[in-house]
């Protein structure tokens, strides 16, 4: 079955029209909560939310319809032999068809995660109780788009189980556990592109061009917006108002991320002295908040180029 975008878009509409996700795919053809049962071997105990571009109102006729399925069961009880199955970190992903529709059905399983729960937990616990933190967990990008899945995502079945997650995930730390991480590794993107070869063509815009994304995505988590997509985020700062605080540097970080292309040689100093000074910004604004300034102080403490 090959996807069809004129039925996706009709689709689309008719999901967020609707009031009961779970009816509406079982009259297209899909008794999802079946289907997830088959999957993770316990149809009683699972979660199951709308995810992605049209749980985010970012759908296009392009789009997938994106679900995520939780499940305290064991990775030897999953079953995805009748179905197209990929694996995306320490998830498992099937595709299913519905008269030209495609559903993704990403399944997520506790105890291929537990130590990202683990390590989230002991972060959570010495921001709280004002411990010395010199590391962050490096998560990996797969993961965070499940935790951000996870944290916004629309409840469609099993709420006690979405809810049990969200406690073990620790997933309110999720704003703050991403505005730290991305703007140390702009931190440790500006430094390469201050080394990098500027007679090397592209090689200083293409690192600046990076710097820029990690700021836009710690910027976008110090506010509550915590995907990973760059698409996303450049869609969500697009939607910002005048009357947000930083409105102004968030725009200058869109414009420069769409707008950096290649220079001659002589040029490229200019371009990185530029991108540093937005990097600044980016830190003034995280250090507006007690518990981020203690973090990112901590965390460049040892950081010859951080002083």
């Amino acid at each position: 079955m090959m996807k069809n975008s004129e039925k996706t878009a009709d689709f689309i509409e008719e999901l967020q029209r609707s009031e009961n996700i779970i009816d509406l795919l079982r009259n297209r053809g899909l008794h999802l909560t079946k289907f997830a049962g088959k999957l993770t071997g316990d149809a009683e105990t699972v979660g199951i939310l709308l995810v992605g571009s049209v749980a985010e109102g970012y759908a296009t006729d392009a789009s997938d319809i994106d679900f995520l399925i939780l499940s305290y069961s064991n990775r030897d009880e999953v079953d995805f032999s009748t179905s197209l199955s990929i694996e995306s970190g320490n998830s498992l992903e099937t595709l299913t068809y519905l008269d030209g529709v495609e559903i993704n059905t990403e399944v997520v399983l506790w105890d291929d995660h537990v130590t990202i729960a683990e390590s989230l937990a002991k972060l959570s616990a010495d921001v709280a109780l004002n411990r010395h933190i010199s590391k962050m967990p490096m998560i990996d990008n797969y993961t965070l788009r499940f935790l951000h899945r996870l944290r916004t995502g629309i409840v469609v079945y099993g709420e006690d189980v979405i809810e049990q997650f969200r406690t073990d995930f620790h997933i309110d730390s999720l704003p703050l556990y991403i505005s730290i991480k991305k703007f140390v590794l702009a931190r440790e993107s500006l430094e390469d592109a201050k080394s990098a070869d500027p007679e090397v063509f592209g090689l200083i815009e293409f690192i600046c061009r990076d710097v820029i994304e990690h700021c836009c995505l710690s910027l976008a988590a110090a506010n509550g917006f915590t995907s990973q997509s760059r698409r996303f985020v450049l869609n969500w700062i697009a939607d910002l108002t005048e009357a947000e605080q930083e409105f102004p540097l968030f725009v200058r970080l869109r414009e420069r991320l769409i707008g950096i292309v290649p220079l001659p040689p002589a040029e490229k100093s200019a371009l990185v002295d530029e991108i540093e000074g937005l990097v600044q910004a980016t830190m003034s604004v995280l250090q507006m908040d007690h518990t981020r300034r203690r973090l990112l102080d901590q965390i460049f403490a040892d950081i010859s180029y951080a002083q």
